[in-house]
């Protein structure tokens, strides 16, 4: 059983996979994520050959080997099936450390998503639209935001369902 420090390491470095494929970050940040697992005990022979390859490698290169390490260290499989939603989990959790303001986040979404990207990302992506107009639309204010934000992110997170904090921008569809 991996120690605390290769499980953070491990999910820095499923983070970073997430964003680069969504192009939200460069290969360098995955390159160096492979290091910091061999540098915490995490290894892998495909983990190992990643963390020696120049982060200006092709993408066909990349690609497989990023693929193989992940299955070699086990790693969640989501980054594969949905790298919106990978990446948008690994956005959310910078912000929830701090290290993102929620309108960073909601426009992280706004930009690497967009409205007609993956369908969990979506409030996140009304976000930033209501951030964007706060000051002439609506009954709420950036704390009342702030406040949603956390609550939807948490929800997210832990894999609830949405609290729906942005249906007074975007009201439900009626149901026929």
């Amino acid at each position: 059983m991996p120690d605390r420090a290769g499980e953070d390491a491990t999910g820095r470095l499923s983070d970073a996979v997430a964003l680069w494929r969504v192009g939200a970050a460069p290969a360098s940040d995955v390159v160096d994520a492979a290091v910091d697992c061999l540098v915490a005990d995490v290894d892998s022979p495909a983990l190992r050959e990643l963390a020696g390859e120049s982060p200006r490698e092709s993408r066909f290169i990349l690609d497989p080997l990023i693929d193989q390490a992940l299955d070699e260290l086990g790693v969640d499989r989501v980054i594969v099936a949905n790298p919106q939603r990978a990446a948008l989990t690994a956005v959310l959790k910078r912000y929830r450390r701090g290290e993102l303001t929620a309108a960073a986040a909601a426009q992280w979404a706004h930009r690497y998503i967009g409205h007609n990207g993956d369908a969990a990302g979506q409030i996140f992506v009304d976000f930033d639209d209501m951030y964007g107009t706060v000051n002439y639309w609506g009954s709420y204010t950036v704390a009342d935001l702030n406040e949603w934000m956390a609550e939807e992110t948490d929800a997210f997170l832990a894999g609830r369902a949405s609290p729906g904090r942005t249906r007074i921008w975007r009201p439900p569809e009626p149901s026929t």
